[in-house]
């Protein structure tokens, strides 16, 4: 079995309107509790980041599943929104959408992912390892939309 390790270190000093430091190999934010929770809403959260790490982990194991397809995209833009709510005296975050727009290069490219993109999504949502990780706790949906890359006029 292969394992990696992503060592992350937090530094918080006081009660819970403070505002700590995150750190790691290359991220680096100050984090805090959302304004919308009554916090003090500054730097990113972990709530944000939660959904961060889906949503670029389903657009890097999407871009990944559509080039073996060798369908690979010009472009993916992905829009994803974590909905989390308070139930039984806990916090938690229930669904995560990825509404990934993805481009490519002209009609014929379109078709022949217009025909298979269910099933590649399906395959990139199981290779991703956010998705893998939280599925059973929390609803992931994948809402794609497809398009050609504009031509200039």
């Amino acid at each position: 079995m292969v394992q990696h390790d992503f060592p992350i270190t937090v530094t918080w000093q006081g009660g819970r309107d403070e505002i700590g430091q995150l750190s790691g190999e290359i991220v680096n934010h100050k984090v805090s509790i959302p304004r919308a929770l009554g916090g003090k809403g500054i730097g990113t959260n972990p709530d944000e980041l939660l959904v961060a790490a889906a949503a670029s982990c389903m657009t890097i194991s999407l871009a990944a599943t559509l080039e073996r397809a060798h369908l690979i995209p010009l472009q993916i833009d992905m829009h994803s929104t974590g909905t989390a709510s308070f139930s039984d005296g806990k916090f938690r975050m229930v669904t995560i959408t990825h509404r990934p727009t993805i481009t490519l290069s002209d009609e014929r490219q379109l078709e022949k992912l217009t025909q298979r993109i269910q099933q590649l999504i399906s395959i990139a949502d199981r290779n991703c390892m956010v998705s893998n990780s939280l599925r059973g706790n929390v609803a992931i949906e994948i809402i794609p939309n497809l398009r050609v890359r504009a031509t200039e006029s």
